[in-house]
């Protein structure tokens, strides 16, 4: 589903194979070598990607953006809840709440099971264990 989104930032953008390669894979997919080219060759030009996808997505109608965010969050349910690199770039154009509250709520009805850390977009889970790990804690300490 993402392909959408690569396509648009093939053509626009001249993206060679290992790109378009890289722009598939999630953050904890990437290993040195293909961080070091992310880092080194696409992080430079997120920018541009952002701003083209940002006056694309302003131009769309509200079905259509309605759309987009069901799009992403199709690919991220098809990986288990996390996004790849190109979602993570239209998500900061859509807004990462949004997609993240959509995906929730289809894999609900729909009975997908997410990755651990995919909910609440990863850093909330964090978040709730390590205050309910500090309660226990201080609970034991209290006594």
């Amino acid at each position: 589903m993402a392909s959408v989104f690569i396509n648009m930032l093939k053509d626009k953008f001249s993206l060679n194979e290992a790109e378009i390669t890289l722009l598939t894979k999630t953050m904890r997919q990437l290993r040195r070598k293909d961080r070091r080219y992310y880092f080194k060759h696409l992080k430079p030009k997120e920018k541009a990607f952002k701003q083209y996808i940002k006056d694309y997505y302003a131009s769309l109608d509200s079905d259509m953006q309605k759309q987009w965010v069901n799009i992403v969050a199709q690919s991220m349910l098809d990986q288990g809840g996390e996004p790849d690199l190109s979602d993570s770039i239209v998500m900061s154009v859509i807004g990462r709440l949004p997609v993240y509250n959509h995906m929730r709520q289809r894999a609900e009805t729909e009975g997908i099971k997410l990755n651990a850390l995919a909910n609440f977009g990863g850093m909330g889970a964090v978040i709730m264990l390590v205050g309910a790990i500090t309660a226990l804690v201080l609970y034991l300490l209290a006594r």
